[in-house]
């Protein structure tokens, strides 16, 4: 990999920074080759914090694109019979040929099941690692399928969701590409009728694909951190436009824009994907199906595995 010397670019810096850290920052941001030279430079190449000096010049971004997976695997899915629990796991391998094959195929099927009916191995995977899976320990069994298929084998990461006991939901999955994209999500209501009814379980699909497609990371504005709020006003007011005004036409454009980041990161306040106007946010079609049903319908929680998500691939060379 050829390397781009940054020396002189900001006070300090010194450092070189790789023809795949500039691409993977273009690949985020959208921004310009020198561009992603300098921020990096000045973030002594970390990743995140270059977004954020990219951001504070006010540079235009491209959305985050996927792009090419850092990793090879699956992300597999399990409901429970009654709906009231399921369960997500990545596990990764090194080609998607192997990915295919009936043997991790069902291996990632066999873990899935095994953690959407043990909260304690979905919570921490040296637990799940431990568990006992065809007569042997996961370890132990993940070991002789590297053996088995020559390649290296990670269980990545998992989930689990369940309605609480006395509780009444409904818990749906949804993968996307075979298994590139996996999500879950849980939906309560309040009564066992509205709970085995077809509507919820409508309503429950239609959140999962919305999380699929607009990548929500909370569920409401409440939900987010003090610390990634504070964060984001920092980088708006950093930005050309805002500063120099007086601090309270500031704080009214900050606010609106933080407006557009509860739109972005918030499922409730996101426009509703299958709306062809474009109108309903998902917060109406959850006051809806409320109306509809008869009763309060809350989402309880989801979780969103994109494959691959954050694993650096290094470049040979």
């Amino acid at each position: 990999v050829s390397l781009v010397s940054t020396a002189g670019m900001h006070e300090g810096a010194f450092m070189a920074i790789s023809a795949t850290m500039v691409r993977d920052l273009r690949e985020k941001t959208g921004a310009g080759i020198m561009e992603c030279k300098t921020a990096l430079a000045e973030a002594s190449g970390d990743l995140e914090k270059a977004i954020e000096v990219l951001r504070k010049r006010g540079l235009k971004t491209a959305e985050k694109k996927a792009g090419r997976t850092a990793g090879d695997g699956v992300v597999a899915a399990w409901i429970s019979p009654g709906r009231d629990a399921g369960a997500l796991v990545e596990v990764n391998c090194e080609t998607d040929f192997v990915a295919r094959t009936d043997n991790f195929t069902g291996l990632t099927r066999a873990l899935v099941s095994l953690v959407g009916q043990d909260s304690a191995a979905a919570s921490d995977l040296n637990v799940l690692l431990t568990r006992s899976l065809n007569g042997k320990p996961v370890a132990e069994l993940v070991k002789e399928f590297i053996g088995s298929l020559g390649e290296n084998i990670v269980i990545r990461r998992a989930a689990r969701l369940a309605i609480p006991q006395g509780g009444k939901g409904v818990v749906t999955s949804y993968l996307h590409a075979g298994g590139k994209i996996g999500v879950l999500v849980e939906v309560r209501c309040a009564s066992d009728n509205v709970a085995r009814g077809e509507d919820l379980g409508r309503l429950a699909k239609e959140l999962a694909l919305q999380i699929c497609s607009a990548e929500p990371a909370y569920v409401t504005r409440d939900q987010v951190p003090a610390e990634i709020l504070e964060k984001e006003r920092e980088i708006l007011r950093a930005q050309p436009d805002v500063q120099g005004k007086p601090a309270a036409i500031q704080d009214k454009i900050i606010q609106g824009r933080l407006e557009k980041f509860f739109m972005e990161r918030c499922l409730v306040d996101q426009l509703f994907i299958r709306d062809p106007e474009g109108k309903q946010k998902i917060r109406d079609v959850l006051k809806a199906t409320e109306k509809s049903l008869g009763e309060p319908i809350t989402v309880a929680g989801f979780a969103r595995f994109r494959l691959g998500e954050g694993i650096q691939r290094h470049a040979a060379g």
